[in-house]
């Protein structure tokens, strides 16, 4: 079963490793709160406070890195939390 995502482009690829990785970890977390019936708070987690996972400075800039992995990280806890595809 492979994680849904959602996609930036119109060819349905993610313009940025910091959205893939920042979607990917935050339905992940979302999915896992969930489950163990925690309250809705993607900021709580520690992967969003840091905002680096993955980061490579092949990437660019690190802050816009992490403003990126945490707006998709967001979209992707609410995903996950809610159960959505």
């Amino acid at each position: 079963v492979g994680r849904p995502v959602p996609r930036d482009d119109d060819r349905g690829r993610f313009t940025s490793a910091a959205r893939e990785t920042g979607y990917r970890d935050g339905f992940e977390a979302g999915q896992n709160a969930a489950r163990s019936r925690d309250r809705f708070d993607p900021v709580r987690e520690k992967r969003y406070r840091e905002g680096d996972h993955d980061y490579d400075r092949r990437y660019g800039s690190l802050d816009e890195y992490k403003r990126e992995y945490r707006d998709a990280f967001k979209q992707g806890y609410d995903a996950g939390y809610r159960g959505r595809r």
